[in-house]
């Protein structure tokens, strides 16, 4: 339950996070986080990037919050993230403990996730997941995952197949996701007046 029941932001908003502990489970799509953005604002939304972050990675990988996303990263108190989640109309993230905390305040869960297979998380009808290309070895009980290779990829390490299960999810396919999301639950952003 929130702490504050007054929104923290006027505008209708969305958070997204697009950080995590492994790059496997980043979306390593070079452009999509850009253009789900871009589609998110076309609609009428702010969209807030929640990570703890601004840049996380390690050797020759790192990730920042994308380019057109707010910055409202930063070593807060869960509670402040609880808040904010539960005031926006939607959540866009990875497979990751703020998709488990948006659905745990209730918000439906945009969630894109290729190292992962649907049973490894709650069940959110809003998962964005490509089955034609190497996907699930987070949930393939054969491999172990190693915690301290933030690389990881099991089957393709150091290939040019490396991280396919996300590289291989268009932004397109996220957005048409984020639009059945918005009609399922009649969210019309533009339509709302600002407070």
């Amino acid at each position: 339950m929130p702490q504050n029941l007054d929104s923290p932001i006027a505008e209708p908003y969305v958070c997204i996070a697009t950080q995590a502990t492994s790059q496997a489970k980043y979306w390593n799509n070079g452009t999509g986080w850009l253009d789900v953005i871009k589609h998110l604002k076309a609609k009428g939304y702010r969209v807030l990037c929640i990570d703890k972050e601004i840049c996380h990675g390690s050797g020759s990988r790192w990730n920042t919050i994308p380019y057109g996303a707010e910055d409202f990263t930063g070593a807060l108190p869960l509670q402040e993230r609880a808040d904010l989640l539960f005031h926006a109309d939607f959540f866009v993230g990875l497979s990751s403990g703020l998709s488990w905390l948006a659905w745990a305040v209730g918000k439906p869960v945009v969630m894109i996730s290729g190292f992962s297979l649907p049973l490894t998380e709650f069940y959110t009808p809003y998962r964005v997941i490509n089955y034609h290309v190497c996907n699930g070895c987070f949930s393939d009980s054969s491999i172990e995952f190693d915690h301290y290779d933030f690389a990881w990829c099991p089957r393709h390490k150091n290939t040019d197949r490396q991280f396919e299960c996300t590289r291989f999810i268009n932004a397109e396919k996220v957005c048409a996701v984020i639009d059945r999301l918005m009609a399922d639950h009649n969210f019309k952003p533009r339509r709302r007046k600002k407070l």
